[in-house]
């Protein structure tokens, strides 16, 4: 059973909507006096600044009143659907997204009413926005540009019985304008541009209704302009569709092909079974439910397996996006101003950028969906970086003149770290010194893909060319000492240590990574690969240590530096790079460097991206790991309680969500190696039952209750040799 939400009154606005998307598609819906509003969002829909745009707002308006007193909203997350009704007066109205294609419906009957459906749009004219603004944190490839910024109008019309409104990309993009003031120009042209021709937008269309005269109106502060479709007289049902399309197309005629042949699909009669049928299969693959037994749904340790489902499904709404689902709200961000009246902005705002991919945040998105089986989901994650790896080899050997790629830890969806942190003037291929030399996070990238494959037993041929290029470039960049070792410098170790030597978030990930690769098949990887890896591990120094209150623990690098950040290097050697943990040597040093050396207030936080909660579960601290829990995956500050944020980032912070469900992971199940350690961190006393994944295709079951394991099943059944119970 996946419990649903409910609330049993509107909205006050769409701070309060509740989520429902699939495909590629988000929706916030919520009603507010009397009117059902839909916000709809497709992935990939990127501007010409490379905002992330939302398609529009839909507005359902109602005559006579339709909802009355006996008030029920409910996201039954079993079925993918968001149900409004009201039993009073027998209103029953569901919104829902084919997990198919990227349709938008909502169906139902109600009242005998007349009804207005309207398409709503803020971006009617072109905008020019000063390039100091703070406006442009949401396109932050062009912040602080020296030149005009413009934000460009939509095309919205009536066509055909329905609204068609698009937005498409044909000039005046920041690809160009990035490339150029990268030092790219003369190369630009054969390196990947996904923006060029780019349109987003779609159709409108609703049985029964006809087109009436626009509107205008304010929401939250943002001026929109309505196209109204409209019933005759009153109706007793409603059938209304939005289909999504966006593409890249050599023509605009291309894209409106593109856009007919979706709309006649949309209108397939098994689609909301098949929709039906995916979600369930979705829940069927994992779950963690705790204290599933219990009658108090406010009780904290229920809550903390609810929240991680329902963070879960925000993730399943993108399952087939081209694109990874943003650690910055995903797709389904509302309006600005009710996140904080310092954002006075239209709905397309999100701090930290549209089209920029922040790499120490993305991966908190996307480990989690190993154990959960959501295999389906990585390889989106995993493509992104490969389809840019042409891209970074360039920057490097057009920059540096070295071998290998390089990619940013803040990089944008055609390759580039935003030139806002390059200063528009500069050229070497590195950024401000916050991350100039963080290059340690794609290494991890290289882990999960790895990882990928073990759990799935498939090839990594496919991944070894990523790989090997990010370990040519670590080869290429830093030289060796007088003994032979390699002098990692400068470097950063992670934002919160820079300059400084040696750090330790990039040996633990070298060390790692470069022993998953020797345990490939020499076949796969050849033998000129080999040679060249096995040189290079022979180089790697040792990770960095030092005394605290008397105890030897791990250090943030080899060198001191002020602290610019909270991060904490040092503990990469537990997650994720697993050099320390449960079973494995020198346990006591990495408790203590959990314990001891963390230097400032802030690191204990658990907001964010922050994930010490991690390393406590793989170190086995569990009255740690239970007090950062509770606060990790309480709920958000918002009527739904997985809208996390804003904290560093936004609402809703979806890379909140992911280290929390990663520590719930790791407190029920951790691997290493061919070993499986169930309960490594959880009291005995708190009831779970779960189902999860581990590597060599081996999926979990195992329920506790009271106390005691009563029921323990692995498939295949050879692996239950393997497991160890730790409670």
């Amino acid at each position: 059973m996946v419990e649903n939400i409910r609330w049993e009154t509107p909205s006050e606005n769409s701070a309060d909507s509740m989520p429902v998307g699939g495909h590629n598609v988000g929706c916030n819906v919520w009603v507010e006096n009397g009117e059902v509003l839909l916000y709809f969002q497709q992935d990939g829909g990127f501007d010409e600044n490379s905002s992330l745009l939302k398609q529009g707002r839909l507005r359902i308006s109602f005559a006579q009143p339709v909802f009355q007193g006996d008030f029920l909203q409910e996201l039954h997350l079993d079925e993918g659907l968001v149900r409004l009704s009201d039993g009073s007066a027998g209103t029953l109205l569901d919104v829902w997204v084919d997990a198919a294609r990227g349709v938008v419906h909502v169906d139902g009957t109600f009242p005998a009413s007349s009804v207005t459906a309207v398409y709503e749009n803020w971006r009617t004219r072109d905008r020019v926005v000063d390039s100091l603004s703070n406006e442009l944190f949401q396109a932050k490839e062009v912040w602080m540009y020296p030149g005009t910024v413009t934000f460009h109008r939509d095309t919205v019309a009536w066509e055909s019985g329905g609204v068609e409104f698009y937005h498409r990309n044909d000039s005046d993009l920041s690809f160009d304008k990035e490339m150029d003031a990268q030092g790219l120009a003369a190369v630009k042209s054969r390196l990947r541009n996904p923006q060029l021709g780019l349109t987003t937008g779609g159709r409108l269309e609703a049985v029964g209704l006809v087109s009436a005269p626009l509107c205008e109106g304010v929401y939250a502060g943002t001026s929109y302009t309505g196209w109204p479709l409209r019933s005759r007289g009153p109706v007793e049902s409603l059938a209304l569709r939005v289909v999504l399309h966006t593409a890249i197309t050599e023509t605009l005629d291309e894209w409106r092909d593109g856009l007919h042949v979706l709309c006649a699909e949309a209108a397939n009669q098994e689609a909301r079974k098949n929709t039906q049928a995916w979600w369930h299969e979705f829940w069927a693959r994992s779950h963690i439910r705790v204290s599933p037994d219990c009658q108090d749904p406010t009780d904290i340790h229920w809550r903390i397996g609810r929240n991680a489902r329902l963070f879960r499904y925000l993730l399943g709404c993108n399952a087939k996006g081209k694109w990874p689902t943003k650690f910055n709200g995903g797709l389904f961000t509302f309006d600005p101003r009710h996140v904080s009246p310092d954002f006075p902005w239209t709905p397309d705002y999100r701090r930290w950028g549209g089209g920029t991919f922040t790499m120490q945040n993305q991966r908190l998105l996307y480990w989690p969906l190993l154990k959960t089986g959501d295999f389906d989901l990585l390889p989106v994650f995993f493509r992104f970086y490969l389809d840019l790896l042409e891209t970074e080899k360039t920057r490097v050997a057009t920059a540096m003149g070295l071998d290998g790629a390089i990619f940013p830890e803040q990089v944008s969806w055609y390759g580039l770290c935003a030139t806002v942190d390059h200063g528009w003037t500069n050229t070497t291929g590195l950024p401000v010194p916050q991350i100039k030399y963080l290059f340690s996070n794609q290494l991890e990238v290289c882990l999960m893909m790895l990882e990928y494959c073990r759990f799935t037993g498939t090839t990594a041929a496919g991944y070894l060319d990523f790989i090997d290029h990010t370990l040519r470039f670590y080869d290429a960049f830093y030289p060796d000492n007088e003994d032979g070792a390699m002098v990692i410098w400068p470097a950063n170790a992670l934002e919160t240590y820079h300059p400084v030597r040696n750090p330790a978030d990039a040996i633990a990930g070298l060390t790692t990574v470069l022993e998953r690769l020797a345990g490939l098949p020499d076949a796969l990887v050849g033998a000129e690969r080999l040679a060249r890896w096995n040189r290079l591990h022979l180089r790697l120094p040792g990770l960095p240590t030092r005394v605290v209150h008397g105890r030897s623990v791990l250090a943030a690098a080899r060198t001191s530096s002020p602290i610019h950040n909270c991060e904490l290097p040092q503990l990469y050697s537990v997650f994720p790079y697993e050099r320390f943990g449960l079973g494995k040597p020198d346990l006591q040093t990495a408790i203590d460097t959990a314990r001891y050396t963390v230097e400032t207030e802030a690191q204990l936080s658990h907001q964010s991206w922050q994930n010490l909660g991690i390393a406590y579960a793989r170190l086995g601290l569990r009255a740690e790991a239970f007090e950062y829990l509770k606060r990790k995956l309480a709920d958000g500050p918002h009527r739904f309680p997985a809208f996390w944020g804003p904290g560093h980032d936004w609402t809703p912070d979806h890379n909140w969500g992911g280290s929390g469900l990663i520590q719930l992971q790791e407190m029920l199940l951790q691997t290493s190696g061919s070993r499986i350690l169930l309960f490594p961190c959880w009291d005995r006393n708190i009831d779970v039952d779960l189902r999860l994944h581990a590597p060599l295709n081996t999926l979990v079951e195992a329920s506790l209750k009271n106390g005691q394991l009563v029921r323990l099943q692995v498939t295949p059944a050879e692996r239950l040799a393997d497991v160890e119970v730790l409670l």
